[in-house]
């Protein structure tokens, strides 16, 4: 009686279905339950035991998603796993990206660390949690639906260029980016050394474990293909403007290090940083002099220039300094580092900066690959 009734149970649900078929595919055990409780599955895999709660709703809208995920947390800790933790799964005939994104925020604020994950009728299934990053199942495209994104449809957006720099920056010397010291080997210790949520940090993670660029044991591998691609993504079109001296003086560059030490003491993540060749300078691997002064900042603020001692160029007059308009603001400031109080570009952002430059960047980012970047990550090797 209890075999036939978990048949039914499966046969009537094609959302649990496909959810145990994407587990499945992901190296999971499952296996349905014998007994009347809230568990729909029972999910191993090694050591990892889950028990799963999939909630589903005829007609997709957020604040029933919302609430479907709420109440299965809340029944979940109410009944107690048998073994393990517990998963909690809302299904939907469809659930689009809007709505996807809003279970993951809500699940990030409302229920922080707790799995969960989503499918529906297409075939997409997304979980997130320790252990489950890799199931993953796109929807399928035969009704002419646009799948939903679970893993990142831009690697190296903003925020994931910055938790990139989290991932292989622990290798590199701490006064040269502004990264934790400790290996983040997980989803859940990506998103706490990156100040992250868990879904940002669990898309990441299982992207690049698809793409060949971690192991199994969390360990970043083919970091040379990997930087590659970054460099090639970084070449997009950044705004810069000129800006000249108000008053000179006898050292116009030790006078705007000054301001900038004294600006950066007074926020809590600078607004603005040296880049590029300048940069490279102050962290010590500068290989090509003459070149000119970078600013690196979150936006074009008169006021914030007139208090560094800077003025915009008039139209068609050459700047004193080329003040750069941060196209990804989180990874350019929160990777930076202090170098005698004063806010500096990370290494990673300088050789990602350099490569692109006409006048001799392409050897500065060569000197910093073969000094810095290569040893530390790749295991030394040619420059991409």
């Amino acid at each position: 009686m209890a075999l036939s009734r978990s048949l039914r149970t499966e046969t009537s649900s094609p959302l649990l279905r496909r959810l145990r078929d994407a587990m499945e595919d992901a190296g999971w055990s499952t296996r349905l339950p014998r007994e009347r409780h809230p568990w729909m599955l029972a999910a191993s895999k090694g050591s990892a035991r889950y028990s799963v709660i999939l909630k589903e709703v005829r007609v997709p809208r957020r604040s029933s998603l919302q609430g479907l995920l709420a109440d299965a947390v809340l029944r979940g800790r109410a009944a107690g796993g048998p073994r393990g933790g517990f998963l909690v799964v809302v299904g939907a005939p469809l659930i689009s990206k809007s709505m996807a994104d809003s279970i993951e925020a809500y699940a990030s604020e409302v229920v922080p660390g707790q799995p969960f994950g989503y499918v529906d009728g297409r075939g997409l299934v997304r979980l997130f949690g320790p252990g489950l990053e890799e199931v993953r199942n796109e929807p399928s495209l035969s009704s002419g639906s646009r799948p939903v994104a679970g893993q990142p449809r831009d690697l190296f957006s903003d925020l994931n260029q910055w938790m990139l720099k989290v991932v292989f920056g622990g290798k590199l010397p701490a006064g040269m980016i502004g990264v934790p010291r400790d290996a983040a080997r997980s989803a859940a210790t990506l998103a706490e050394g990156a100040g992250v949520s868990s879904p940002a940090a669990w898309r990441l993670f299982a992207s690049l474990k698809a793409g060949g660029y971690l192991d199994d044991a969390g360990q970043a591998v083919r970091a040379h293909d990997l930087f590659v691609r970054w460099r090639a993504a970084s070449l997009r079109p950044q705004r810069q403007v000129g800006a000249r001296w108000i008053l000179p003086g006898r050292d116009p560059l030790e006078t705007l290090r000054a301001r900038l030490a004294a600006l950066c003491r007074s926020e809590k993540m600078p607004s603005v940083c040296v880049g590029l060749f300048a940069a490279c300078d102050a962290l010590g691997v500068g290989h090509v002099r003459g070149a000119p002064v970078h600013l690196y900042v979150r936006r074009v603020d008169e006021p914030q220039l007139e208090a560094l001692g800077l003025a915009l160029a008039a139209r068609g007059q050459e700047g004193d300094v080329l003040v750069r308009v941060a196209r990804w603001p989180e990874s350019v400031f929160r990777g930076a580092v202090s170098v005698g109080g004063v806010p500096v570009a990370d290494v990673i952002q300088c050789w990602l900066d350099v490569s692109a430059e006409p006048a001799r960047g392409a050897e500065q980012a060569a000197f910093i690959w073969q000094r810095v970047l290569g040893p530390a990550i790749a295991g030394g090797g040619r420059e991409p």
